[in-house]
């Protein structure tokens, strides 16, 4: 059993040299963030894709070597993304030690019901917010996500437009 009052020692790869990712936040993510768009295959024509089996060998190497901190989004791979992750944390028990990061804006129900139909599931106001926080929070299987930001939103003409 290590001995809780020595120092953590050097980590096994630079990855596991953390940094503090806000000032005023004091949460400490690995020096780079492993981007999550391409975990899913329900874009394989549009953006690439990787099977469950070779995303969780990813996350695992990732992991593995240091890694801590995940950015997805509510929309990656048709939501594929974020449910993946949350079903890899939790089958190896690691949220604690995972910092997630996602994102809210985009039409992530679009692709299940229509453009028209998902209009309250895409923009900046309150309920796309409460929405997307909602589904994300069941997608990733927690009960809290570390760093949510907006996705693709541009000052145009003096007002806030989505891209």
């Amino acid at each position: 059993m290590p001995d809780p009052f020595q120092p953590a020692g050097d980590p096994k790869t630079e990855l596991g040299r953390y940094r503090i990712l806000s000032s005023t936040a004091g949460v400490r993510v690995s020096p780079l963030c492993l981007g999550a768009m391409s975990i899913g295959d329900a874009w394989a024509g549009f953006m690439g894709s990787m099977d469950k089996e070779k995303s969780f060998a990813l996350l695992d190497a990732f992991f593995e070597a240091g890694g801590n901190f995940i950015d997805t989004s509510n929309n990656y791979q048709n939501e594929q993304s974020e449910a993946w992750i949350g079903e890899w944390m939790a089958a190896r028990k690691i949220r604690d030690q995972i910092v997630i990061a996602t994102k809210f804006t985009t039409a992530y129900r679009a692709h299940e019901l229509g453009q028209a139909q998902a209009v309250n599931y895409s923009g900046n106001h309150r309920k796309s917010l409460h929405l997307s926080s909602q589904d994300s929070l069941k997608k990733l299987q927690t009960d809290y996500i570390d760093l949510l930001y907006v996705h693709w939103y541009v000052l145009q003409q003096g007002r806030g437009r989505q891209l």
